[in-house]
């Protein structure tokens, strides 16, 4: 009941709407023909009382779809989360991490707005339309032969097409967008590496092609736009010229006052139409958000394994013929098999492309894999505590517009002061601290602008060294530092007793073993 009283109080405010320019027409016409003022009284009534009803259903209108609207992204949100929690490696493998943050931040928002940008003012037009006819009918029957085709052309026919011609253009938009997105972070990453091998002519040339596509794209959208505005101002001058004709034809036999009521009422029935139409028109990437979003609900997820509590301390990590798989069957890297006891450290090599990462992500329980990884016996898909023995240090971990304190706090929220102090001294930014204005409530900016990239890259590393977990997994912890950093960074980290995994190209030459993989 609660989702359906916004539509009525959206179409009470348009339905009063007319009520006001009918009754305010039928008030001015027959004052010109100077009856009693007891006449007129009644009329002078409905104009207030339009008035103020138009005003408080419009306002309680906003109050109540907000709410229900807001009320029901939450629950969205939730659902999601269960689902994902529920069973994360397969959502991840079948959708790509990108992709599913991507739905999660901007999809959930976009099918939330659908309802209230789309469904609410759609209900509205319908409720307000089907008054304004049955107005007319009352004024004069002949008035439906008018009013009932232009409320099924401009209520079902036109959005209907508009709707679907929009999602089509969307989708493509959407995927353009989407190689655009990647082109241009590759581009920023391996800049100087298409730039010395060349081929960032090439890669330019591609990403010049993307924008000249989305423009196409964008273009096809605002001439679609274009042409059904002019069709709908077209069927509102048709709506308006049929009933004058119509008024003119009938003058003779009708009062003065139903000839001004029907030539006022196109004037003012198309008033919930004109909220709807600017709407449909970027509705394009709502739907395919509503679509996509259904599709991340509906997806079948197999029952969890049966899990388990390892306790502390880890004294083993084992991997046999381990081959981690982004998709079912996908085994782009060569087994691997390594033993790692409590306090040791495994360093490993490869080129790119050879699964380093993907390994690391495997480890961390975030990918899928064939073969056996055992923590203390225990394989690791059936340890429930996995993240208390295990965390991990990305390349580009993501820092947060917030301040330093509360980016640290991620991996330890209940960490002291001293503590961060301490681990910051540890990757040689306790000094840079200690110079900011608030020191660990200094904001950073979004995605850490206000620092550089190597003290980013040490405020990563600082967090994972926050972290309680045992065993720690740090992908290229040191690189693009200077020489000097790096090694003093290695030192203390490789005789802090942790038992780590390093994922690196360079440097790191005195830890207990390495794996090199290959493809």
């Amino acid at each position: 009941m609660k989702r359906i009283i916004p539509y009525f109080l959206s179409g009470a405010a348009y339905v009063s709407g007319i009520g006001l320019t009918l009754s305010s027409a039928w008030l001015i016409t027959m004052a010109s023909f100077h009856p009693p003022l007891l006449t007129l009284s009644i009329a002078i009534v409905g104009v207030r009382f339009f008035g103020i009803a138009r005003s408080v259903s419009r306002y309680t209108e906003r109050l109540t779809s907000h709410k229900s609207i807001f009320d029901r992204l939450t629950a969205l949100r939730v659902r999601l989360f269960e689902k994902i929690t529920a069973r994360p490696i397969e959502l991840i493998r079948d959708l790509g991490s990108g992709t599913l943050v991507k739905r999660l931040v901007d999809d959930v928002e976009r099918a939330q707005e659908y309802e209230l940008r789309i469904t609410l003012p759609h209900a509205a037009a319908a409720i307000s339309l089907c008054t304004g006819a049955g107005l007319g009918a009352w004024i004069q029957p002949e008035s439906l032969f008018v009013t009932v085709p232009v409320i099924l052309l401009l209520l079902v026919a036109i959005p209907r097409i508009v709707l679907r011609k929009c999602e089509n253009i969307a989708r493509r938009i959407e995927s353009h967008e989407s190689e655009y997105a990647l082109l241009i972070q590759q581009a920023g990453q391996g800049f100087l590496e298409a730039q010395l091998y060349g081929y960032l002519e090439e890669r330019i040339s591609r990403v010049a092609d993307i924008e000249n596509q989305i423009m196409c794209e964008e273009k096809r959208l605002a001439d679609l736009s274009l042409f059904f505005q002019f069709l709908f101002v077209a069927v509102m001058g048709f709506t308006l010229l049929s009933l004058a004709y119509m008024v003119e034809k009938l003058s003779p036999e009708i009062p003065a006052v139903q000839v001004t009521m029907l030539i006022f009422l196109p004037l003012i029935l198309f008033e919930a139409i004109i909220a709807l139409y600017p709407n449909l028109f970027g509705a394009g990437k709502l739907l395919l958000a509503k679509s996509e979003i259904a599709a991340i609900e509906s997806r079948e997820v197999s029952a969890p394994p049966h899990l388990q509590e390892v306790s502390s301390p880890i004294s083993a990590l084992a991997a046999r013929s381990v081959q981690v798989k982004w998709q079912p069957g996908d085994h782009f890297m060569q087994p691997v098999s390594f033993t790692l006891n409590r306090g040791e450290s495994l360093i490993i090599r490869g080129r790119s492309g050879s699964g380093k990462s993907t390994l690391g992500m495997a480890l961390l329980g975030l990918l899928d894999y064939d073969g056996e990884i055992l923590l203390d016996g225990v394989d690791l898909r059936s340890v429930a505590n996995l993240s208390d023995h295990i965390a991990g240090g990305l390349q580009s971990g993501h820092i947060f517009n917030t301040s330093l304190r509360e980016n640290l706090k991620i991996a330890a929220p209940m960490a002291t002061d001293e503590e961060l102090m301490q681990v910051l001294a540890i990757v040689e930014m306790d000094a840079l601290v200690k110079e900011m204005a608030d020191g660990l409530d200094n904001l950073l900016g979004t995605f850490g602008r206000a620092l550089s990239g190597g003290e980013a890259k040490r405020l990563n590393l600082a967090r994972a060294l926050l972290s309680r977990a045992q065993i720690l997994i740090l992908d290229e912890p040191t690189e693009h530092l200077d020489e000097g950093l790096a090694s003093r960074l290695e030192e203390r980290i490789l005789n802090s007793g942790r038992t780590l995994i390093v994922i690196t190209h360079s440097g790191w030459k005195n830890g207990s073993a390495t794996l090199v993989l290959e493809r």
